[in-house]
């Protein structure tokens, strides 16, 4: 049976056998009692079925209103790229709190425990995977699959908390220390998920080519940007440079790896398409909808009728927008430069019921052929447009810059239509090539607050952060919630958030 449809089956049933019990210190994990039981681990079946579950709880973290890439990553790019809906309503406390990164253990963005069932259902495949009887390449798919997906929730952990708990067998009775644990020092989270990705790509052939599960492709696009955030973050050595090359080395990043049509890689009529190396599932048929991309959705009583669902995407209220002067970059790349990217980027026109001009992100959009937009459009979190931009900065590091601007130029051809678009070569004009096509190529991919991060230059676009740098010099971190504390007295605030 192709995995695809081994997912189709089991998901649902994985879902539903959650049982009550949890583990209630900080993690509120929910176990899964019929497979945790030693007894249910007898056979292959148990141990796939297990492992496509990790996916579906990924899934189940990513889908969450305000837990997601949008508000964990590019919400607190700031008022540079995001403001307040075109109908002008206020933002509650905790999109300003994010956006303004003045947030506190309140926010119910700062809550973790999503990221831990996934990385629960992964350690139960990593603890039986190895002991059970099956074929070397079904053992080594659920151990990849498992590895990745470990390693890619916890480099999300430690990349918003730093140090966070570091829990890697499964939960399988509420008396185990691993319910109420401490925070493990960030140093000792990143170097596990190194062993985790090394781990995956150990098993790489055995991962298959669908890019709904871990992938080869994924696991190198992993291991670049795990790579380079440690060089660039965690004060990493040339060593993590090499990692990255290696990486990168692996990965195809021809133009021949993109597609040809930006627009493309993001409609629902073109899904799993060649540049997607790891996308989350969403279909109708399989009742699996949602996403971030709704915030974009506006109501019927903000858009002209002749234009609601055409092409101006419809559901309920608009909550985020992007700032007059993010759209200003938007606008002239296309209307100076020629940029072919922006159609889909952004979504602008005199569509208004009152006749004023409206804007939204076109990414995501979803089904529209109804009253009302249904969110079935994928999630995809590595591209291989991300693998090129990240080959570029890499090179940028290694102080190869003419060899960055070939990398970039791969992008902008796309973009663009020139095969030299850039052509400076000087460390400063090839930073701010970096800089631009981040922003240009990944709106609302939660991908641009990691890069600005990297290349140390969100504080020239994010004014809250670098008044609060002085005295808080966890500023990009967040604060854990106030519910993970109140469950778990060990657990203490991030230093310098509340």
């Amino acid at each position: 049976m192709k995995l695809k449809n081994i997912m189709r089956l089991v998901l649902p049933a994985v879902a539903m056998t959650m049982v009550a019990t949890s583990c209630h210190g900080d993690l509120d994990i929910m176990q899964d009692n019929r497979l945790s039981a030693s007894n249910m681990w007898q056979d292959a079946t148990d141990v796939t079925q297990s492992t496509c579950g990790i996916y579906q709880r990924m899934r189940s973290c990513f889908v969450n209103s305000t837990c997601n890439v949008f508000y964990w990553g590019e919400v607190r790019v700031g008022t540079y790229m995001w403001g307040s809906s075109i109908v002008n309503l206020a933002h509650d406390n905790d999109m300003i709190g994010v956006e303004s990164s003045t947030m506190n253990g309140s926010n119910s963005s700062t809550n973790w425990s999503a990221l831990y069932t996934t990385i629960d259902q992964a350690n139960a495949v990593l603890k039986y995977a190895p002991t059970v009887q099956m074929s070397d390449k079904e053992r080594g798919f659920a151990i990849g699959q498992a590895s990745f997906a470990r390693a890619y929730c916890y480099f999300w952990a430690a990349r918003l908390w730093g140090d966070v708990p570091l829990n890697l067998v499964p939960i399988e009775s509420v008396s185990q220390p691993e319910c109420y644990p401490v925070r493990a020092p960030k140093a000792e989270v990143y170097a596990q998920i190194g062993v985790d990705i090394q781990t995956a790509l150990d098993n790489a052939e055995y991962l298959g080519g669908d890019c709904y599960f871990a992938t080869k492709t994924a696991v190198n696009l992993l291991k670049a940007e795990y790579a380079l955030w440690m060089y660039t973050n965690q004060n990493g050595g040339a060593e993590y440079l090499t990692l990255a090359q290696e990486a990168v080395d692996a990965l195809d990043l021809t133009s021949n790896a993109l597609l040809a049509d930006y627009g493309q890689v993001f409609v629902n009529s073109n899904k799993k398409n060649k540049e997607i190396a790891f996308a989350l599932c969403n279909s109708q048929d399989e009742k699996l909808t949602g996403g971030f991309y709704p915030y974009f959705y506006l109501g019927n009583s903000s858009v002209a009728p002749a234009y609601q669902n055409k092409p101006v995407p419809m559901k309920s209220t608009q909550w985020w927008g992007f700032q007059p002067t993010f759209m200003k970059r938007l606008r002239d790349s296309r209307d100076i430069e020629g940029d072919k990217r922006v159609a889909t980027n952004l979504g602008d026109g005199p569509y208004g019921a009152s006749g004023e001009n409206i804007t939204w992100c076109n990414k995501y959009i979803g089904d529209q052929s109804g009253a009302i937009a249904i969110e079935d459009c994928d999630i995809p979190y590595y591209r291989t447009a991300l693998g090129i931009m990240m080959a570029a900065e890499l090179a940028y590091y290694k102080k190869e810059y003419t060899k960055a601007l070939g990398y970039l130029n791969v992008i902008a051809n796309r973009a663009y239509g020139k095969s030299n678009y850039y052509t400076d070569a000087t460390p400063s004009a090839v930073l701010k090539a970096l800089e631009n096509e981040y922003f240009l190529e990944f709106p609302a991919e939660g991908v641009i607050w990691w890069a600005l991060i990297r290349l140390d230059t969100i504080w020239d676009y994010n004014s809250y952060l670098k008044e609060q740098k002085a005295t808080n010099p966890n500023i990009l971190l967040w604060p854990i919630s106030n519910s993970a504390r109140n469950k778990n007295y060990k657990l203490v605030q991030t230093e310098g958030w509340n």
